[in-house]
């Protein structure tokens, strides 16, 4: 079979007909979980193009194949040295897992037929007589069909004209990231065709075109390049074309077999009938390529008359094949609706000049042995019948529709034509995709495809990354993130895996936990010895003030202030005083003469109270009158202070800090009360919880320019409190600020929502913080109301369907929002990815039973005496 091609060159290519066709890569959109009004309003877009361009055009989704190299590698330079190989060893394990489980995506191309772009008559009559004067064989040739790999210059300027006019057309009317191809992504389609089921490597350097005497020339080696060492022969067995090819890994050889729509529906369901999205829900590779012309507004007017004539024609081309598979049958019952369907039509493109479009869509499944390819061809069938569309295998018509299909082929075959509207054929939606996240980074998982009964092994996923670094660096926007989700759904394992991954990229790790979960981390996960200081908090006398606000303030004023306004916020908060009270005012004076001292603290501040009382301080106040109300109040705080966990944050400046320089720092907070308006230690446990919080903040704040991020689990629970939402804005807008980011974990989502004080009209308060989050991931939950909640997070609608999607997420699974706002499920098999990683984050009974087993008896050694003595 001989290629079309007459010259080759970028993204063009000129056919022996002397006409061109364009190629162009067409980026396909998120399309899960959107509104049924956001998939009206693309499918308009995609129909607003087709009927304004006035084009032959192909859309061509094939199956490319995929490597995640680039994605996965990342600069060894700011990993720590304890880390190095162990991340060289991720990056190639997580590659080979990747590759094993998506060797392949759909991508979308699109060609175009084009003609060489004219000028005025006067420029054609002067190119003519130029063309004469210089060589007047080449008109010879051009009428008898001579040099077949000669082009005039001139003309060759006229395609790259068209060409470009072509390319902006689409960019402004159909996607603004449309690509040009390369050459070599040209001439990888026209091999592929032709050996589909083998993928061949692209080729290095682009054919060389010779220009001389006012022409252009190409070599026959190079315009058939993919196609003249492939041996094909077609209807062996009937249906289908085998091909054998020599490659350098030696012979290969399979089967494939070309599928034709005979006919369409009188109507079609939207959403409901995306054809480009129905090919991911199988577990094998197709093709589809779908060609439409356009038919003039009085050219399809008439075409309509005969539209009845048409369908009768289509049925005489059905037939079974010797394998017994039922090759479509066509009821006529139904053509008086298509007649009353017809003239609504008919209508329609008079009312709003549009056109009707000639199409021949053509689906290709290949399999190594022809048994297969009929389970493919039955299965594609079985799966386009749920969309009402008849699908065939043209018995004798393999070579044509072979021939048709190949790139620089402009002829359609006529047997396998259907007529229908832009409007209808965007209904297949050819811009959908499941894809999520960002293009590289950590590897998280791959996307589900959210269709029930779909197939875990369907070609419809795609691997998901996550890089915060592009967030803040290339986007402008923060990187912080929250996990929401009942208990047992998999959140800890999903933050825990990510921390571990960012460590192996050099980002210093505080992770907060008032559960005693990860004590054995750098006893199962060796690597992380060396470099993890674990500090476990207690109400003891030796971890007295480790979260005093006031210690070691620095001396820069901005610090300065926000470190007195914390002291002033958890002490009028634990003593239920207002700023304007006698009370109230003696704390303000006591930290105001506080922080003039070399070494200002929160005991400090009692001491000062302590100096009202006994009539050595006034702060300028009334002593008469202010006496008993802060008498009571220094009372209670000095107990505080002395006697309950208000200790943590209680220093007298001279405790030793904790040390958070190592690149992972394991804070575990024992006995640490979630707070609990319900209960009497309520006030406690949220200053604890602000105190804390705060100093997750001050870590963030240390000066340098290494990568943060801290990981609060509980957090959520400060929300309850007006001084506890204003100490959760500082340390997100410092996260924001800086090199760093926040991982908040929240069982309910009614915490992120922040008092109705700052709430807009329209608003319900928590869009400050739910502003400056990036990334939103929603587990499984407990109830209808949780679940509506986390479609407003995630910001899709709340329809029965998506709020039975979140409902019935497994352990493991999630839905995920990126940084663009794209929706799509996601899910993480850790055991077969990091088995070690897996065992380490499994916080089931069986799994702490064996932790405590075989390592409770290190809970007292170091870190560091592990890393010495293993």
């Amino acid at each position: 079979m001989k290629s079309p091609t007459l010259f080759r060159s970028g993204n063009m290519i000129i056919t022996k007909e002397r006409t061109g066709q364009c190629f162009f890569e067409i980026p396909q959109e998120n399309y899960s979980f959107l509104s049924d009004e956001e998939k009206f309003g693309l499918r308009n877009h995609v129909a607003a193009f087709k009927n304004e361009f006035p084009y032959t055009i192909t859309w061509i989704q094939v199956p490319v194949p995929y490597s995640s190299r680039e994605s996965v590698e990342f600069d060894l330079s700011n990993v720590p040295e304890p880390l190095r190989e162990t991340a060289k060893d991720v990056m190639d394990e997580t590659e080979t897992y990747i590759q094993e489980k998506i060797p392949t995506k759909y991508n979308l191309y699109l060609s175009v037929n084009m003609e060489p772009v004219a000028g005025g008559w006067l420029q054609e009559l002067g190119r003519g007589t130029y063309e004469v004067i210089r060589d007047p064989i080449v008109l010879i040739d051009d009428f008898m069909g001579g040099d077949h790999y000669r082009l005039p210059w001139t003309e060759w300027k006229r395609f790259e004209s068209a060409e470009y006019e072509i390319y902006e057309w689409i960019r402004q009317k159909l996607h603004g990231q449309a690509r040009r191809l390369t050459e070599q992504e040209v001439v990888w389609l026209t091999e592929r065709s032709a050996s589909r089921g083998y993928n061949p490597s692209l080729q290095e350097s682009e054919s060389e075109l010779i220009t001389e005497n006012g022409f252009v020339y190409g070599s026959y080696i190079d315009m058939d390049q993919g196609l003249h060492d492939v041996d094909l022969t077609f209807n062996r067995p009937i249906g289908m074309i085998h091909w054998s090819k020599d490659t350098p890994d030696g012979l290969k050889k399979g089967y494939f077999s070309m599928m034709a729509v005979s006919s369409l529906p009188s109507e079609i369901e939207f959403p409901g009938s995306e054809v480009y999205n129905k090919i991911r829900e199988l577990d094998f590779e197709v093709d589809l390529l779908i060609r439409e012309e356009p038919i003039p507004v009085r050219e399809a007017k008439s075409e309509l008359k005969k539209k009845l004539e048409l369908i009768l024609g289509q049925v005489k081309h059905t037939f079974r094949n010797k394998y017994d598979e039922l090759e479509g049958t066509e009821d006529l019952e139904g053509d008086l609706l298509k007649r009353e369907v017809n003239k609504e039509l008919q209508k329609k493109i008079t009312s709003e000049k549009i056109p009707i479009f000639k199409t021949q869509i053509i689906f290709v499944v290949w399999a190594d042995t022809p048994k297969e390819v009929q389970r493919r061809r039955r299965d594609l069938r079985e799966k386009m019948s749920e969309i009402d569309l008849r699908v065939e295998i043209p018995r004798t018509s393999q070579k044509v529709l072979y021939h048709d299909t190949l790139p620089g082929a402009m002829s359609i075959e006529k047997h396998y034509i259907v007529r229908t509207t832009g409007q209808f054929l965007s209904s297949f939606m050819p811009l959908a995709t499941t894809e999520v996240g960002d293009p590289s980074g950590i590897y998280i998982g791959n996307t589900v495809m959210n269709i029930p009964g779909t197939s875990e092994n369907s070609l419809g996923r795609a691997p998901v990354f996550l890089n915060v670094k592009r967030a803040r660096d290339e986007l402008s926007m923060t990187s912080s993130s929250v996990y929401a989700g009942s208990l047992g759904a998999g959140k800890s394992m999903l933050t825990g895996s990510i921390v571990y991954y960012e460590l192996l990229r050099g980002v210093h790790q505080l992770l907060l936990q008032p559960k005693d979960e990860l004590w054995a981390w750098p006893y199962e996960l060796k690597e992380l010895a060396p470099i993890t200081n674990i500090v476990s908090i207690s109400n003891s006398v030796r971890d007295k003030g480790k979260f005093d606000p006031l210690t070691r303030v620095p001396d820069d004023p901005e610090e300065r202030m926000k470190a007195k306004k914390i002291a002033t916020s958890l002490l009028l908060f634990m003593a239920e005083e207002k700023p304007k009270t006698w009370a109230g005012q003696a704390i303000q004076g006591a930290i105001d003469l506080a922080m003039n001292h070399e070494q200002p603290s929160m005991l400090r501040v009692l001491d000062n109270i302590e100096l009202f009382v006994n009539r050595k301080e006034t702060f300028g106040l009334n002593y008469e009158l202010a006496q008993g109300e802060v008498e009571r109040m220094y009372s209670f705080l000095r107990r505080q202070a002395t006697e309950t966990q208000a200790q943590l944050f209680f220093g007298d400046g001279t405790e030793e800090p904790i040390d958070v320089s190592a690149p992972l720092t394991i804070i575990q907070m024992q006995n640490l009360g979630v707070p609990d308006p319900g209960r009497e230690d309520y006030r406690l446990n949220m200053s604890l919880f602000i105190a804390i919080t705060d100093f997750a903040r001050r870590f963030v704040n240390q000066r340098g320019n290494v990568a943060r991020s801290v990981l609060f689990e509980e957090l959520h629970a400060i929300n309850q409190s007006h001084e506890g939402q204003q100490v959760l804005r500082e340390l997100v807008r410092t996260c924001r600020s800086k090199n760093a980011d926040l991982k908040m974990v929240v069982h309910n989502l009614r915490d992120l929502r922040i008092g109705s004080e700052h709430k807009a009209d329209g608003e319900d308060g928590g869009e400050e913080i739910r502003s400056n989050i990036g990334y939103r991931f929603v587990f499984r939950m407990r109830d209808d109301a949780e679940a509506k909640k986390a479609c407003e997070l995630l910001g899709i609608e709340p329809s029965d369907e998506n709020v039975n999607q979140i409902l019935n997420l497994r352990t493991g699974e999630w839905l995920m929002a990126d940084l663009d706002r794209r929706v799509s499920k996601v899910s993480l098999d850790l055991d077969e990815l990091n088995p070690r990683l897996f065992r380490s984050l499994d916080t089931r009974p069986v799994a702490n039973e064996r932790r405590e087993r075989e390592f409770g008896h290190m809970r007292s050694i170091t870190t560091s005496t592990v890393l010495i003595g293993g």
